[in-house]
């Protein structure tokens, strides 16, 4: 079996003749306009052995469907935020914070050349890491899902398009914090929090998963092939006997995240 951290190595184990370049960029469909772009620098493998970099530019459809745009938004930056904030301040018993996609995301499951599902797996570690502590403590308490009344709104916004190419931007019919077994815990309710496809892969539509948005450059496809074609952990945590899809075997995680207008990214590129 290859080195994982060779990038011609693939995710069946052998080594490719040349290095992935990516399929091309999704076009644009009639009648939707690109609202934000959200840039995510992502890290492949470990610093301190001289792991990769990778950006992934996703511009977003905010135009027809708003409320999943902003829940993406409120991920990508500020985190979302289901209990009191009072529960943020130290002195009520009890201490929680925002999850956001910036403390402890990262591809949480490959489903290798055919789509990148990202998330936090664990609130409670990620807050422990955050503030630097072994663990986050009995006091700790996680987001929960979002509110039935923001479900209803995001559930009844329209498809865009079907899951038939390479590079959208995809979430759980119910929005962000509704993906994965549905039997997880809060503290893994935003496990499976968004995924991006690296093929065309039908099923998704079946599994009633909308597309928000897409990828933005030929330079984020081929991150994004690069990382899809990595291999998957094997074991209890790993696959399923039968199945190839399971955490990355190399850690990918999310570095830093920016997010622009489109006015104002249209005027950085100048």
């Amino acid at each position: 079996r290859c080195d994982a951290t060779d990038p011609l190595c693939g995710a069946d184990g052998k080594l490719r003749d040349a290095p992935l370049t990516g399929e091309a960029v999704p076009r644009l469909p009639e009648g939707v306009e690109i609202t934000n772009v959200v840039t995510i620098d992502l890290s492949i493998g470990k610093k301190t052995t001289g792991g990769e970099t990778g950006t992934i530019n996703l511009g977003l459809y905010g135009s027809a469907c708003p409320a999943s745009v902003q829940q993406m938004l409120d991920f990508c930056t500020k985190g979302i935020l289901t209990s009191s904030k009072l529960m943020l301040e130290e002195g009520y018993g009890v201490i929680s914070a925002p999850v956001k996609l910036t403390e402890g995301g990262g591809i949480t499951m490959l489903y290798p050349n055919k789509r990148l599902d990202f998330g936090i797996a664990s609130q409670s570690v990620s807050y422990a890491k955050m503030k630097r502590l072994n663990k986050a403590g009995e006091d700790f308490v996680p987001q929960t899902r979002p509110t039935s009344k923001e479900v209803d709104v995001i559930s009844k916004e329209p498809v865009v398009r079907k899951h038939d190419v390479a590079g959208l931007l995809s979430i759980p019919s119910n929005g962000i914090g509704y993906g994965g077994s549905g039997l997880d815990s809060d503290d893994e309710a935003y496990g499976s929090s968004f995924q991006i496809t690296a093929a065309a892969v039908p099923g998704m539509d079946n599994e009633k998963r909308r597309v928000i948005g897409q990828v933005m450059d030929e330079e984020s496809m081929a991150v994004l092939a690069r990382v899809a074609s990595l291999p998957t952990k094997k074991g209890l945590k790993g696959v399923i006997p039968g199945q190839n899809a399971g955490p990355p075997l190399l850690r990918v995680t999310v570095n830093d995240i920016s997010v622009k207008s489109v006015a104002s990214a249209a005027a950085a590129s100048e």
